[in-house]
């Protein structure tokens, strides 16, 4: 059996251990919090998070892209991005997956799977990155809008108009 034959084999198995992995990279009382319940309205960080996992384990046992797995990996690192992770702590979830795959598969799978584990770090890291990027966009363009609302109230900035817009692109 190859390495995506036993990955199949064995989703639910690395699932069940990779989630409670990954959920044990919270603070305690959130761990406990996290891994409860799988509804997506009561517990929707625990519930997103099994999902992604699912769905990434889902494209390593088949075909799949950088560009695939970064989308897959999504959810989990926009909620991590959010939080007070750093870059490590953020993707250090998908390597709990090597210590899983030791105990799963074959010694003979083991290079080939760490060599997917380390592809889906890098897409992790990448997607990490994009989140934080898109974070400091907002922040800077919100404070932006802060700094211009307050000139305007102090009446030290003029509203422009669509003819001075207009006018402007002209020249």
């Amino acid at each position: 059996m190859n390495t995506k034959q036993t990955l199949k084999k064995n989703k639910n198995l690395i699932l069940k251990e990779w989630f409670k992995a990954t959920i044990n990279t919270y603070p305690k009382d959130s761990a406990r919090i996290l891994g409860k319940d799988a509804n997506r309205f009561d517990n929707p960080v625990g519930a997103i998070t099994r999902e992604s996992l699912e769905n990434i384990l889902d494209l390593l046992s088949d075909k799949y892209t950088q560009e695939t797995l970064e989308k897959a990996l999504d959810p989990v690192i926009r909620i991590r991005a959010v939080q007070a992770f750093t870059a490590a702590e953020a993707v250090s979830f998908i390597f709990a997956l090597k210590k899983i795959g030791d105990e799963v598969l074959d010694e003979s799978l083991l290079r080939q799977f760490d060599q997917m584990v380390d592809g889906l770090a890098l897409a992790g890291f990448n997607k990490f990155m994009k989140c934080k990027e898109e974070i400091f966009l907002l922040k800077s363009t919100e404070s932006k809008r802060r700094v211009h609302r307050a000139f305007e109230r102090a009446g030290l900035v003029a509203e422009l108009t669509e003819e001075d817009l207009l006018g402007s692109k002209k020249s």
